[in-house]
């Protein structure tokens, strides 16, 4: 059901694509890009990164879990008032930074709080698998934000695209946000405890420079090509980029299941168990990455019109950088459990300042296609680094660092030959049917191994 709740929700999300593809401009494209890349910003900043404590608080107050929600809450949306106020008596010095008239912001500020809800109520719903719950809320949202953008759009800003997709995504979001926080208060009691704050604090604050250090990963190219190249280069790059990233999709959707029943087994210490189903695991996504990058130059002349196409040089490049994303939470989830939360922090960090640092030194010269090799080399870089966290910080040995070398390898080397016959669909085709065999009798054989095929029981 959580598979299907997030397959559902980035279903229309990519229908949203090609709506928006045809009746944005790449220019137009761009500039909402770069402002849906500062809700993700402030969506980390204004919640103080709390979603990511949910799960394992509950456990850890299984006594008073609505009071242990409930403080939480209530502390974001003190954090979020002064974050709020501080940037509006400011905003004659960040205008120059965020390139937005101060009520833009202001949306943009409330769109990102009421996401942040959102995740919040959805990391509650996963923990305890209330998928159902989870899917109604989302794929609501969704819906309505889908809508009500066009809507706008063709309706009542005609003559101002920009402001009618950011307000259709803004309202419904919105909305969804309050009835989230007003359902907390009641069921806390308004509950606000010194104990419950310093847990959040802890385990949550620690986790904000890891995920704005992600998010700069996924999201600085934009910014950095549309300040130094274009917006119409921005446009185009975004679009390949949130193509190659629908992937994502499985990787979430396996991860709400995986994440909690990882937790579950490091608990009672069932190491081997653990290491037997990360395997699985790994190869299960290569089923999936596989086609995906055989078709995906297809996706982009399907899903963009004529002028986004030359992003198809760039999206199977995307699609391996997700690949590698999804190897790396092998090991962060080992780090999440241990509450390892500022080494979590350190290693994504790093591999941040390698993506800003190829792009000053190189966009400009080499266009935006070179922002898709410097999202390879970061996402590469993260998830060595985290692997050294793991093995030789934290001296662990839950994930075979060989076994998950040798398949990285074999989807480079499969991502490289596909790019080598980019204009031929066939020859791709064949050959991702020919690495699906090959992770197939991989699973095969861990499975004869094993004496089960999946161990996530």
């Amino acid at each position: 059901m959580s598979l299907l709740a997030t397959i559902l929700t980035r279903a229309i999300n990519l229908i949203s694509v090609p709506i928006f593809s045809r009746i944005l401009n790449s220019s137009e494209y761009g500039r909402v890009e770069v402002f849906m890349t500062y809700v993700n910003i402030f969506t980390v900043v204004l919640g103080l990164d709390f979603h990511g404590t949910v799960g394992k608080g509950r456990l850890d107050h299984s006594d008073d879990e609505d009071g242990f929600l409930c403080s939480g809450i209530l502390m974001t949306s003190i954090a979020a008032a002064i974050i709020v106020a501080v940037i509006n008596i400011l905003f004659g010095y960040l205008h120059g930074v965020f390139r937005l008239e101060r009520w833009l912001v202001n949306i943009m500020l409330l769109y990102s709080y009421g996401i942040f809800l959102m995740s919040y109520r959805s990391a509650d719903y996963n923990f305890f698998y209330e998928y159902k719950k989870n899917m109604r809320m989302t794929v609501t949202v969704a819906v309505l934000n889908l809508v009500m953008s066009v809507v706008f759009i063709k309706v009542f800003f005609s003559h101002a695209h920009v402001l009618g997709r950011v307000l259709g995504a803004t309202i419904p979001t919105a909305i969804c946000g309050a009835i989230v926080y007003v359902g907390y208060i009641r069921r806390g009691s308004m509950t606000f405890k010194k104990e419950y704050n310093r847990y959040f604090l802890k385990f949550g604050v620690p986790l904000i420079p890891h995920n704005l250090s992600h998010l700069l990963l996924a999201s600085s190219d934009k910014l950095m090509i549309e300040r130094i190249v274009s917006s119409s280069a921005s446009g185009i790059y975004s679009l390949s980029y949130t193509l190659g990233m629908m992937i994502q999709v499985v990787s979430e959707a396996l991860n709400q299941v995986f994440g909690p029943w990882l937790f579950r087994q490091l608990q009672v210490e069932e190491y081997q168990r653990v290491r037997k189903a990360q395997k699985m695991y790994l190869l299960l996504y290569c089923l999936a990455v596989f086609p995906v990058l055989a078709v995906s130059p297809e996706i982009v002349k399907v899903i963009g019109s004529r002028e986004y196409w030359d992003g198809t040089k760039i999206i199977l490049w995307i699609v391996f950088a997700t690949f590698l994303n999804f190897t790396y939470t092998l090991y962060v989830n080992v780090e999440f459990f241990y509450r390892k939360t500022a080494l979590i922090s350190s290693g994504t960090i790093m591999a941040a300042i390698i993506n800003i640092g190829l792009n000053l030194f190189y966009l400009e010269k080499y266009g935006y296609y070179f922002a898709a090799f410097s999202t390879v080399v970061s996402y590469a870089a993260l998830l060595v680094f985290h692997a050294i966290i793991v093995n030789f910080v934290l001296k662990i040995r839950l994930v075979d660092g060989l076994f998950v070398f040798l398949v990285v390898l074999l989807v480079l080397g499969i991502t490289a030959l596909m790019h080598m016959y980019l204009e031929s669909i066939i020859i791709r085709l064949l050959i991702g049917v020919i690495s699906e065999s090959i992770a197939m009798i991989w699973l095969f054989v861990l499975y004869k191994k094993n004496g089960q095929f999946i161990v996530f029981n």
